[in-house]
């Protein structure tokens, strides 16, 4: 094979008109001469050395219009004239990066290798993960196809998940035509895990519509990788299920199950491994029927090199039109102006990307290694091999690579999802080094430790996911424990009420006689020990709480450093209004034991109550009952509370109060509220917050999977 053609020979033969317009242009010459000789003149006109730098620069331009070719490459060509639609899983799952960049990415690499080997055939574009989207009907455009190969991302189809079987009832009814059965071709590039599809009827419908199908499985079919994403507000993430980190991998077996059930469906796995579907299709479609075929195996691809002939025809052209005492001078200061900007030009750029490396390697040994990041970035992008040799972008990289690793390593330390980000960005950075200079070995012994890296950062994330998990199931039964107390009191409570009298004497007129003295209920001496103890035994539950709310404070509050203030937990409010629920009881249960104090001790029952309400309130649980406000209705008016003259004096003795109830100097008061509306608006908040991670929580297993 020649290194150096014209492809378009027949051009070639414009170069006989080089010999008749040398003949005109020495007629001119002479006709010229006899006029200039006719008027007296006698100057040289330098006219034929113009000449023969325009026959040179003609020449040179029907050499260009040869389209002349160098470094011939050869590309294997299909001729076949079947219809081919590409079946693309857009599911989120093809976003992990077991193969580089991701799995999205290299399915749509593959379609555009593909296309370069097609010559007749017809395609088409669909991608599918919930539901099937048609982005490109089929069509010989195939720049087009390219096209819409860039549109094409996790959102193109309307609904997450994956389901083959939507993209194949697409296909057959929408984009296939009945009239070319058994020309058709389906090629899907998925990683399994369909969610719901029915592969009996996904071969029937192959079979019935004459369509043949070739599966690609791409991903790593025995390590699970994580799924990276971007949330709402832009921030790269790890896509979680429940809390829990999601790994995917190449459902492999479902595949191989489906490709099975047909007898005109081929699976090929290539796992995260390098392919070339070009190659793969061409191999499929033997012993295969065609429409159309020509001979042929491939076809040579040459760089073109029309410029090398333009540009010195160009210059010919220029110093011919310049020619002359002084207009020599200006074409050859042109001519060497134009080179030396040329040179100067690229000499500029080279010195630039050296000091940008000088000025980054400086940051990098100065510790600011996101400035330096950024520097190496700026380098690699403008840099090429025309101005940087493939050993200085090797170190480019190289140092990239190392400053994200540093950052990696800096940042793990407060997150080690987005220190995985980093390590998977210096693994890119240490791969491209290698590829640049395949003999650095300090890339492929970072390539091996970054590797590491990235596997402990994962084994964290899963550790720290399992870790909240735990912390949740933790604050899940603190607060069921605290609800059941809250229960607990009120009933007892509640109980307290049922077994007492009504204390309130009825309005009365002027001059009539006073009522009779309120008696005590006749089984009040023997439930007051039962309601005593029955606070005790409240008042001990709420202490092994208590303790129980100490130890997951003490777990779920990080060590800080020396020198730093402590953070304030998460605990540490419901911790103090806790410790005051034991102390409430025990007064009421001090209470209870006097028939004449049961109202007191009820007083203290519904205080204990309002610090548990409020200890469920911060903590965000809003599911507690309505505290039932209207038994408070039965302690008003103690204006009118008379003491009965048969009442024990051993009993009016041991009461907290010396009159009015209300002036009793062991009822305590209820503390002030000082809380500002800035406050309040901040608890709401995160209480709403609360609320909403339940019910997500409570509906989780009612929605399908859209990864």
């Amino acid at each position: 094979m020649s290194g150096f053609v014209f492809q378009w020979t027949w051009v070639l033969s414009l170069l006989l008109l080089a010999l008749p317009l040398w003949w005109l242009l020495a007629y001119a010459r002479g006709k010229r001469a006899e006029l200039i000789q006719a008027m007296g003149g006698g100057m040289s006109t330098q006219r034929q050395l113009r000449d023969t730098l325009r026959i040179a620069a003609f020449v040179l331009l029907i050499l260009a219009l040869a389209r002349p070719g160098y470094a011939p490459e050869k590309l294997s060509i299909s001729r076949t004239g079947r219809d081919v639609v590409f079946a693309i899983d857009v599911s989120q799952s093809m976003l992990a990066k077991d193969v580089a960049p991701s799995r999205l990415e290299v399915a749509k690499q593959a379609v555009r290798d593909a296309l370069a080997t097609f010559s007749n055939e017809r395609v088409s574009l669909v991608v599918y993960a919930g539901s099937a989207t048609i982005m490109c009907p089929l069509t010989y455009d195939y720049d087009f196809v390219r096209y819409m190969l860039e549109q094409t991302h996790t959102r193109s189809a309307d609904f997450g998940g994956t389901t083959l079987q939507s993209a194949v009832e697409k296909v057959v009814d929408q984009v296939f035509m009945a009239d070319r059965a058994g020309v058709q071709d389906l090629v899907v590039m998925t990683d399994g895990g369909d969610h719901g599809s029915q592969m009996v009827k996904v071969a029937e419908l192959l079979k019935e519509s004459g369509v043949d199908l070739l599966l690609l499985g791409i991903g790593n079919p025995n390590e699970g990788s994580p799924i990276p994403i971007k949330d709402a507000e832009g921030v790269r993430t790890l896509l979680r299920d429940q809390d829990a980190i999601v790994y995917t991998k190449l459902d492999d077996s479902t595949l191989r199950d489906l490709a099975a059930q047909s007898t005109d469906a081929e699976y090929v796995p290539v796992g995260d491994q390098v392919f070339d579907l070009g190659q793969i299709y061409v191999e499929y479609l033997t012993g295969r029927d065609v429409s159309a075929s020509v001979e042929g195996d491939g076809i040579v691809v040459y760089q073109e090199g029309a410029l090398f002939f333009v540009i010195p025809a160009l210059l010919l052209l220029l110093l011919s039109e310049c020619w002359g005492a002084k207009g020599l001078q200006l074409g050859q200061a042109f001519v060497v102006v134009v080179c030396l900007g040329g040179l100067q030009e690229a000499e500029a750029a080279t010195k630039q990307l050296t000091a940008q490396f000088a000025e980054a390697t400086k940051l990098y040994e100065e510790g600011a290694f996101t400035e330096a990041e950024a520097l190496f970035t700026e380098v690699a992008y403008y840099g090429d091999e025309a101005s940087m040799t493939p050993s200085d972008l090797a170190a480019v990289q190289l140092n990239r690579g190392l400053c994200l690793l540093e950052l990696s390593r800096a940042e793990s330390e407060a997150s080690a999802e987005l220190g995985l980000s980093y390590a998977q960005q210096a693994q890119l950075a240490f791969l491209a080094a290698k590829r640049y200079t395949p003999q650095m070995e300090r890339s492929g012994l970072r390539l091996e430790s970054t590797s590491t890296w990235v596997a402990e950062l994962q084994v964290r994330i899963a550790e720290e996911a399992e870790a909240q998990d735990e912390m949740q199931a933790q604050m899940e039964q603190l607060v069921e424990l605290l609800q059941a107390l809250l229960e607990a009191q009120q009933g007892l409570r509640k109980e307290v009420t049922e077994s007492d009298v009504d204390r309130r004497h009825p309005k009365r007129a002027k001059h009539t006689p006073p009522p009779p003295p309120i008696v005590a209920p006749a089984d009040a001496a023997a439930k007051a020990p039962i309601f005593v103890k029955s606070e005790g035994e409240l008042k001990a539950e709420a202490e092994r709480i208590h303790i129980g709310m100490q130890k997951m404070d003490t777990e779920m509050t990080p060590p800080t450093p020396e020198g730093v203030p402590p953070m304030e937990s998460l605990l540490a409010d419901p911790l103090k209004l806790m410790a005051k629920v034991p102390v409430a009881m025990e007064r009421a249960a001090g209470l209870l034991g006097a028939w004449n104090s049961w109202p007191a001790g009820r007083a203290e029952q519904q205080v204990a109550e309002q610090l548990i309400e409020e200890i469920l309130s911060l903590l965000g649980n809003n599911s507690s009952d309505e505290s039932e406000g209207d038994e408070w209705d039965e302690m008003e008016d103690y204006e009118d509370f008379e003491y009965s003259d048969e009442m024990d004096e051993s009993m009016m003795s041991s009461m907290p109060m010396e009159g009015d109830f209300a002036a009793g100097g062991e009822m305590q008061a209820l503390p002030v509220p000082n809380y500002s509306a800035e406050d309040i608006l901040v608890e709401e908040q995160g209480s709403l917050q609360f609320r909403q991670q339940q019910r997500a929580k409570a509906n989780a297993g009612k929605v399908e999977k859209d990864y």
